[in-house]
């Protein structure tokens, strides 16, 4: 039986070209990076950098605290989703001489940064500004249609975002089905905080036109633009909130996370139907990415199994040597030695391959005696 408990612990052109081409990501965080995934991926940049541009313009007109922080948080995905896909470009190379496990990890990395660019930008410049906004006494521009315009502009966005939103949940929602798992339970246990990402992001996203929407309407009806910088204050806190949450997710997998139980759950399933395995101890497991996972153990053999698979194999390869062991000198002690190690080897290997068919994002497995 085996024993759960011991469960323990492109080049630089190419995302110079990718961080200006991919500005926007969010319709296709679950999709492929590659082929035929580009119209969606390129559908989404225009839909949400047109947004971004809309929201800006609006900000000029209006003077909006609550639009500017609308237009910083629409800025501040194109970053996020651009390094976030830099990520994954990048995390996709394979391992070298010098970076024996690969670059998986350095998606994590790119993500971390993101979060920190949407701490700064997002959170820091907006508070700032409403904060600036409140105690000044510039007054809320509307003359003529300025105000509608506003707010089809805030209207259009938030249909783009809740489309976006719906996707993620969709797909989330699948996943987690298939892991029988709760909703909030997968995106916590998600071997790609991309998934995560996506979700709060756009959630926010959703959440901060609406405030965006009541801070310009309450404004426009009161007169009184204290609505207008507490909506931008209110926003800037909220991507502050989704920055901090980004960057824990991404801390977990750079301190060397462990697979999670499902994942583990289907390994351990593999290795109960080895007869030859009696039981494992020690067992270590990593997340280097979403794709790349190493899994560690120490077998306890079932030496009674073995030995009969030896026999078998010395009667089949080496008949001689199988009729003569009860009469065995040194030589032919030796011999069956070696035979036996060079079973316990291709029984390791046969168990290493099954692991990887079975489990392809399972790269790195490491089995000792």
């Amino acid at each position: 039986m085996i024993q759960k408990e011991a469960q323990g612990n492109l080049d630089s052109s190419d995302d110079l070209y990718f961080l200006t081409l991919l500005p926007f990501y969010h319709l296709s965080s679950f999709m492929s990076v590659s082929g035929d995934s580009s119209k969606p991926i390129i559908v989404a940049i225009v839909a949400n950098f047109v947004i971004a541009i809309a929201k800006t313009v609006g900000f000029f007109f209006s003077g909006s605290s609550a639009l500017l922080s609308e237009s910083i948080h629409s800025f501040a995905d194109v970053m996020n989703q651009a390094l976030l896909y830099i990520g994954i470009r990048r995390g996709g190379k394979e391992e070298t001489s010098v970076f024996h496990y690969g670059y998986s990890q350095e998606r994590f990395f790119w993500n971390l940064v993101s979060a920190m660019g949407i701490f700064v930008l997002g959170c820091g410049v907006t508070v700032y500004h409403g904060f600036h906004d409140l105690f000044s006494d510039r007054q809320y521009k509307e003359e003529g249609n300025v105000q509608l315009i506003i707010e089809i502009i805030l209207f259009i966005s938030l249909l783009v975002e809740s489309y976006s939103f719906s996707v993620a949940i969709k797909e989330i929602k699948s996943q987690a089905v298939e892991r029988k798992k709760k909703f909030f339970a997968y995106l916590k246990e998600s071997l790609d905080p991309s998934v995560s990402a996506v979700f709060w992001e756009d959630m926010a996203a959703i959440t901060g036109i609406f405030l965006a929407l009541i801070g310009i309407i309450m404004t426009s009806l009161t007169g009184d633009k204290t609505f207008d910088a507490v909506a931008s204050i209110i926003i800037g806190l909220l991507m502050g909130l989704i920055a901090f949450h980004l960057a824990v997710e991404n801390k977990k997998f750079l301190i060397d996370k462990a697979i999670p139980e499902y994942e583990m759950e289907k390994i351990y399933n593999i290795l109960k139907e080895e007869k030859l395995i009696k039981s494992l101890k020690d067992v270590k497991t990593l997340v280097f990415g979403p794709d790349r996972l190493k899994f560690s153990a120490h077998l306890e053999l079932n030496m009674e199994e073995l030995s009969n698979r030896v026999r078998e194999k010395c009667k089949n390869e080496k008949p001689e040597l199988y009729h003569s062991l009860i009469e065995a000198n040194t030589t032919e002690l030796n011999e069956y030695n070696q035979l036996f190690n060079r079973v316990i080897q291709e029984e390791y290997k046969r168990i290493e391959d099954r692991l990887r068919s079975g489990f392809p994002s399972l790269k790195h497995i490491e089995l000792n005696r």
